[in-house]
């Protein structure tokens, strides 16, 4: 490489180094993008370039795994949830609602895993704090027994809600939760980790999430939000955890400071605005607990599920309900299915090869077939904003895999029974305009 090309690579890579570390710097505090920019070495913009590339695809790779593991999981709880149900001695139904529990626990974990992956712009909704506080727990619970880290809550039952990414706040408490195990481990290796929630008269709702470690010195308490400055030795943490927090609170006009606590320890407070008329919704569903009273008579149904053992569990569970249930492993064989047999209903997944479930759905339309309006889809891939995006716009129904029993039933059961009403209008209006008709010809 000539001179003068070398020293244009390396003039384009400071730029892109300086401008990716302005961007950052931005995020928690303009004041600070000139400062940083013009003292931060070179090797470390690359290092933490590098860096930031490298947990990009480890987001990736999470995600694709968690994706796989979510079809054997809805297998095992499906099934599980059927062995329930069929009446079992005592120490059987012990050792059948164990095996159910443990993958309903692994399957929250993969659902934080997607959560925590995703590649999508951000979207504010309506968020429960205190729901995205044990998400962010949940990710880190190992982790934090294995440091000898306990972690004491208080939630405030009755916390408003906020407009919020809950992703992006996710993000925040985690990185919080993570500061602290670190700051405890170091220091002595063990500790608490106290998260508090609690709505104020000011119309904003207050995050705590404090420790008993040792505590933020005076000296640096006012750059502690700065990209990349860290107090931790070589290859603990990256300097940027809490500059991300300090970026997520602004962006969503909040508020966020550190404190020292009386007896030892730091203590970050998060302070957010809540949304205007909020009220606590009620936790749970009255509705799942129905589900079994809300039954509809035997009806044909088709299921297109490339995953013999889901396709095999959805049969099941119909089957147990009167239904007549079909299932085929391509959704090219589902569509040659569709032509010759009289369907109420398919149940269709959203990934597949050859055929997607988006492009399953198009050849319904296509065609003018009226199962184009009674499909359900089932995916474990509901936090990709291709999927995302299909759902929104379409408005179809869907079941979010590992799915439980009661939650297929329901939605086939409102699905069905929709329809049944719709057939039944639609066959009051033909008698009604059969009637005027014969009333015209005598006239």
């Amino acid at each position: 490489m000539k001179r003068g090309e070398a020293g244009t690579a390396e003039t384009e890579l400071r730029f892109a180094a300086e401008l990716s570390a302005a961007q950052l710097s931005a995020q928690a505090s303009p004041e600070l993008e000139s400062k940083f920019v013009r003292s931060a070495p070179l090797d470390e913009l690359q290092a933490k370039m590098l860096q930031n590339e490298k947990m990009a695809a480890l987001g990736r790779m999470v995600s694709g795994i968690a994706h796989e593991l979510n079809n054997p999981l809805t297998a095992i709880m499906g099934y599980a949830q059927l062995l329930l149900s069929h009446g079992l001695r005592q120490d059987q139904l012990v050792e059948a609602r164990r095996v159910f529990e443990e993958a309903e626990r692994a399957s929250r974990i993969v659902k934080n895993l997607l959560y925590f992956a995703r590649e999508e712009k951000p979207e504010r909704t309506r968020v429960d704090v205190n729901e995205i506080v044990e998400r962010a727990l949940a990710l880190r619970s190992y982790e934090l027994r294995v440091q000898n880290v306990a972690v004491e809550r208080e939630l405030a039952p009755d916390l408003p809600r906020v407009m919020a990414d809950a992703h992006q706040l996710q993000q925040a408490i985690l990185n919080l939760v993570v500061n602290a195990e670190q700051a405890l481990v170091l220091s002595r290796g063990k500790g608490t980790i106290s998260i508090r929630t609690r709505a104020t008269s000011t119309a904003r709702i207050v995050l705590e999430v404090a420790d008993d470690g040792p505590g933020v010195p005076d000296e640096i308490a006012s750059r502690i939000f700065e990209p990349f400055f860290t107090t931790k030795p070589p290859g603990i943490g990256t300097g940027l955890g809490l500059s991300i927090v300090y970026g997520i609170v602004q962006q969503h006009e909040g508020e966020v400071t550190v404190v020292n606590g009386a007896n030892g320890g730091a203590k970050f407070v998060i302070e957010l605005p809540v949304v205007a008329g909020s009220a606590v919704e009620a936790r749970g569903s009255a509705s799942r607990g129905a589900v079994w009273m809300l039954r509809v008579p035997p009806r044909r149904i088709l299921v297109v599920e490339d995953e013999p053992t889901i396709a095999q569990l959805v049969v099941d569970v119909l089957e147990q309900e009167g239904h007549q249930v079909d299932a085929v492993l391509d959704s090219q064989e589902g569509l040659t299915r569709i032509s010759i047999a009289d369907y109420d209903l398919v149940i269709c997944d959203l990934r597949m090869p050859r055929m997607d479930g988006p492009a399953f759905y198009d050849s319904l339309v296509r065609s003018g077939s009226r199962l184009a309006e009674q499909i359900v889809f089932i995916t474990g891939d509901t936090l990709a904003p291709r999927t995302a995006q299909f759902l929104r716009q379409m408005g179809l129904p869907f079941l979010a895999k590992p799915f439980l029993v009661q939650e297929l039933l329901l939605v086939v059961n409102r699905k069905l029974r929709a329809a049944n009403v719709a057939k039944r209008v639609g066959l009051e209006t033909d008698v009604k305009t059969e009637k005027a008709r014969t009333m015209s010809r005598k006239a």
